[in-house]
């Protein structure tokens, strides 16, 4: 126990806010839309709960933050950018600034870079049909975890399974029309600039956003 105890990682907010910003920065955000209060007591708890140390599993992100189960997923998702199963204070806090409280263009930024799976700088054929896989299904989730929130709604999972079954019927005909109406030269990839132009009027597109901000 003293050995263990001896390597505890205690994080302070101002730590915590270089990292976060400097992260922010690199997904393309000027600047985080956090006070330095939240990151402190964000920082607090994280310190509380995760036992010393500096990034968190999945079971232990969801004890840190308050939010429904389906939601936690989610973004532990969206956050884990590298995939590399565990994340640090740091990508949670820019993550939860991109998704809950950025603007359009820094959540449309956000999840092109977390669909950008070999991280090419473009969406090729391979990641796309994922890429509406993901938002279908996760989307409904949401909304049902929305509805559960508002109106204290007891989620039938049989009837979540068929929202998500009939939304993944649409699924090839969503990505073969994002692939038509944004490889606008041909190339067989989609750049940033031609996925911002089609995401930014695509009603599944937008509505995920508008679900993932009231969560925050």
């Amino acid at each position: 126990m003293g050995a263990c105890a001896s390597k505890k990682v205690v994080i302070s907010a101002t730590e915590v806010m270089h990292e976060a910003n400097a992260h922010a920065k690199e997904h393309g955000a000027t600047s985080l839309h956090f006070t330095k209060l939240q990151v402190s007591h964000m920082a607090e708890r994280f310190n509380k709960l995760n036992h010393g140390e500096k990034s968190c599993t999945r079971e232990q992100f969801k004890n840190i933050f308050e939010f429904d189960e389906e939601s936690l997923d989610i973004l532990y998702d969206a956050f884990d950018i590298d995939h590399s199963g565990t994340l640090e204070l740091a990508e949670m806090i820019s993550g939860l600034s991109f998704m809950c409280r950025g603007t359009i263009k820094e959540k449309l930024r956000f999840l092109f870079m977390s669909n950008d799976l070999d991280n090419s700088g473009y969406l090729e054929t391979s990641e796309i049909m994922p890429m509406f896989q993901k938002l279908t299904t996760q989307l409904v989730k949401l909304e049902q975890a929305s509805r559960r929130r508002n109106q204290q709604l007891v989620v039938d999972a049989a009837k979540q399974k068929i929202e998500i079954e009939r939304s993944k019927s649409k699924i090839v005909g969503l990505s073969n029309e994002f692939t038509a109406a944004s490889d606008l030269d041909g190339d067989g990839k989609i750049s940033y600039e031609e996925f911002e132009v089609y995401m930014e009027n695509n009603p599944l597109c937008k509505k995920f956003l508008d679900v993932m901000s009231e969560t925050g």
